[in-house]
């Protein structure tokens, strides 16, 4: 599954944020909103250099960088931007983790979208996302408890029965796994209690030799040395 990106809360985070009366920013603003990365990245790069403390351009250009494939460079401009963001942090994080994920780095998406939802705990996409990051990694159980935690925050998704009938198939992956990690372990202490038998039959060997090894020391003392 890819990493799903949340434009209604970057559009909604738009809202709650100051405006800025820069020129740049607002047409390059413009420009990423009608999905024009190519022509909004230039003005962007422009805000920030005239704003570098103003969040949402960190967010903005970081998403316009990944729309035009440059990932890495993507990724750097978010991490600078948790330096100075408030409000969209969570979302500087997830997105962050949806580059990791792209670049199959399914640890580094993990942790970035479990620092994301650290700082907002009602962002189901994250949850969906660290659920596929962890199914990746066949981190079965806390893959379904993702699961569960994103169709409860949003229990109308299109995308219900697919991650219920996964969710099932999950269940039963982790049931069959638990009963031969039972298995194998009744293997194992099967094994250990034969190893101890035989360590305590030998044992009874050891105390025997020593009895006999005393009866040689007393033989050997009752011999007189001539000088």
């Amino acid at each position: 599954m890819k990493p799903k990106v949340i434009l209604s809360i970057l559009i909604l985070s738009v809202s709650i944020l100051p405006s800025f009366s820069s020129s740049y920013l607002e047409e390059g603003e413009k420009l990423f909103l009608e999905n024009k990365p190519k022509q909004s990245a230039p003005l962007l790069e422009a805000a920030l250099n005239e704003d570098p403390t103003n969040e949402k351009i960190y967010l903005y250009l970081g998403m316009v960088y990944d729309q035009l494939g440059e990932i890495d460079k993507s990724t750097k401009i978010m991490r600078r931007g948790l330096n100075v963001a408030t409000s969209v942090k969570d979302l500087l994080y997830y997105n962050m983790g949806n580059n990791f994920f792209r670049k199959k780095q399914f640890s580094l998406a993990e942790d970035m979208y479990s620092e994301a939802i650290k700082i907002n705990k009602e962002i189901p996409e994250a949850y969906l996302n660290r659920a596929n990051a962890r199914l990746k990694q066949n981190k079965f159980k806390e893959a379904v408890s993702d699961y569960i935690i994103y169709l409860r925050l949003k229990p109308e998704s299109p995308q219900r029965d697919k991650i219920e009938k996964l969710i099932n198939i999950l269940n039963g992956i982790i049931a069959e796994e638990e009963k031969k990690r039972e298995e194998e372990l009744a293997k194992q202490k099967a094994l250990m209690n034969e190893v101890l038998n035989s360590l305590k039959n030998a044992s009874e060997d050891t105390k025997n030799l020593s009895a006999g090894s005393e009866k040689i020391q007393q033989d050997y003392e009752d011999i007189d040395i001539q000088d």
